[in-house]
């Protein structure tokens, strides 16, 4: 529990607080209540986070730091990952990937997620997570084509 103190200590107020929006859920519930815990100690209750959440400022764009269009935090984690998916991509990067990966090579690509409200800024294999509702709409458009 230590490392999750100790990467909560580093939030400023408004970082926490998107954290505590998008991030919280998917811990386990043990840690979830050690992480509502420490909301509690660093007097953060739900309204207070809706605030900050809605008055989060954009200054924090004039630094020339990469950061969230989310949250505006500049704790971004980059994963390099095997890009498995070339289908149906035009492009010479494409074309290289796809001849690579006949030869048994492996051509990689950062995938880019914000550690404070996990939002994607980079997928290149298309594996973020995708609510139900843009699901049910992918298949209707889906079926549309098909017909």
């Amino acid at each position: 529990m230590s490392k999750i103190n100790d990467f909560l200590n580093e939030l400023d107020d408004y970082e926490l607080a998107f954290f505590a929006k998008f991030k919280l859920s998917t811990y386990m519930k043990v840690t979830q209540s050690k992480i509502k815990e420490y909301l509690v100690e660093r007097n953060l209750n739900e309204s207070k986070i809706e605030k900050l959440i809605i008055e989060n400022p954009t200054s924090k764009l004039e630094d020339k730091l990469e950061r969230c269009p989310r949250c505006y935090s500049d704790k971004i984690r980059k994963n390099k990952v095997e890009w498995t998916n070339t289908d149906g991509g035009i492009g010479l990067e494409d074309e290289i990937a796809i001849a690579d990966g006949i030869s048994g090579k492996a051509t990689y690509k950062n995938e880019v997620v914000c550690d404070v409200c996990d939002f994607w800024l980079e997928d290149p294999n298309g594996e973020k997570p995708v609510p139900f509702s843009k699901k049910i709409l992918r298949g209707i458009w889906e079926f549309i084509i098909r017909i």
